[in-house]
C-alpha cells in the first residue's frame, strides 16, 4: 500500500510539473507577415476649441480596424481606421458625435522570454474628425457640424498569443493635434487659432496572423 501511496505522488507531481512547464511554454513566434486587427475601442471625452469657446464631449464606446505589415519580426508597420461615439458634453445641446481616427503608424515589440505576452510602443499619424447633427433644444433647429484635422500620437500595449496566429491585444493610444478645418451644413467656417485637441482611446481586441 506504502508503495502504491508513493507512486501515485510521484505520478502527480509529475504531471503537474508537465502542466506547469505547458503553462509558461511561450507561443511560437508568428511566420505570417500580415497581421489583420478588430478591436472595440473606449474613447475619453475630449475638448475642441480656442480662447472663446469650446465644445466638449463625453466619453464613449466604439471599435476599429486595423491591418499590418510586420517588416521584421519585431516592427509592425500598420494602417487602421477608429471610430467611437461620444454625447456633447455642452448645456443646451444635444446630440451625439462620431469621433475618426484615420491612421498609419508603427509599432516596435519587446516580447519577453518563456512568456506568451509581448508589450510593445509605438507611434501613428493620421487624420481626426467629430462629426454630428447639433440640436438645438432652445431654438429647434438642427446643423451638421464638422471638425476635423491632422494629428499625431503615441500608443502603447501588449498582446497575450493564444496560438502562433491568434494574440489578444490591448494597449492605450493618446494623440494631439488641432481641429482646424470646420464646416457647418457643408460651408467652411472660419475657426481662428483653435487650442489642441487630446484624444485618448483604450482598446481591446485581437490579432489575426493568416
Amino acid at each position: 500500500m506504502q508503495r502504491f501511496i508513493l507512486a501515485v505522488l510521484v505520478a502527480s507531481i509529475g504531471l503537474a510539473g508537465s502542466a506547469q512547464a505547458q503553462r509558461v511554454r511561450p507561443a511560437r513566434a508568428p511566420s505570417a507577415r500580415w497581421v489583420i486587427n478588430g478591436h472595440s475601442t473606449a474613447a475619453l471625452g475630449t475638448s475642441v476649441g480656442d480662447a472663446g469657446g469650446s465644445i466638449n464631449t463625453s466619453s464613449g464606446l466604439g471599435g476599429g480596424v486595423e491591418v499590418g505589415y510586420l517588416v521584421t519580426p519585431r516592427l509592425l508597420a500598420y494602417a487602421g481606421l477608429d471610430i467611437a461615439k461620444q454625447a456633447i458634453d455642452v448645456a443646451g445641446l444635444g446630440g451625439d458625435f462620431g469621433l475618426t481616427h484615420l491612421e498609419a503608424g508603427a509599432r516596435l515589440s519587446f516580447p519577453i522570454a518563456r512568456s506568451r505576452a509581448t508589450p510593445y510602443l509605438g507611434a501613428w499619424v493620421g487624420r481626426r474628425s467629430l462629426s454630428t447633427t447639433v440640436d438645438n433644444f432652445i431654438t429647434g433647429e438642427s446643423s451638421d457640424l464638422s471638425l476635423s484635422g491632422l494629428a499625431a500620437g503615441v500608443t502603447g500595449g501588449v498582446q497575450v498569443f493564444m496560438s502562433p496566429k491568434l494574440a489578444l491585444d490591448g494597449g492605450l493610444s493618446v494623440g494631439i493635434g488641432k481641429m482646424g478645418h470646420v464646416k457647418v451644413d457643408g460651408h467652411r467656417e472660419d475657426w481662428g487659432t483653435p487650442d489642441n485637441t487630446t484624444t485618448t482611446r483604450i482598446r481591446f481586441g485581437a490579432n489575426w496572423y493568416p
